[in-house]
């Protein structure tokens, strides 16, 4: 009978330490279109963050910095773009650190070539 009270509570731990939630938010600016990634589980939060240049030119950006304001937050300055006009950040955390929820509201800046632009990523 104790067997089985272990193996159902060693079952039920480890269901609930593979429970993993994903969710996702997306912005644009004029000139800036990014999307944000969150996947979680009770082990880890990783971010994969992508911003993508909207016009034409992309040699004529130059260096660029950007800011995601969320619970954590993160931003890079001297970054260039790749070839398709793109820059992605992926990071991950331990649960020790502070987590986003679906309802965090995500603010993103960015500067390059003298211009700067800030706007909100929704929840998708």
């Amino acid at each position: 009978m104790l067997k089985k009270i272990l193996f159902i509570i060693g079952t039920m731990l480890l269901l609930a330490g593979c429970n993993t939630k994903d969710f996702s938010f997306s912005g644009e600016s004029d000139h800036w279109h990014a999307e944000l990634n969150v996947n979680q589980s009770s082990d880890f939060e990783k971010k994969d963050f992508v911003l993508k240049y909207k016009g034409e030119d992309i040699n004529s950006v130059g260096n660029v910095a950007y800011d995601v304001e969320e619970v954590g937050g993160f931003g890079r300055k001297g970054v260039t773009l790749e070839e398709n006009g793109v820059i992605r950040h992926n990071s991950e955390s331990d649960p020790t650190n502070a987590k986003m929820s679906e309802d965090t509201e995500v603010k993103v800046t960015v500067k390059w070539d003298d211009q700067e632009e800030t706007f909100t990523l929704e929840k998708n």
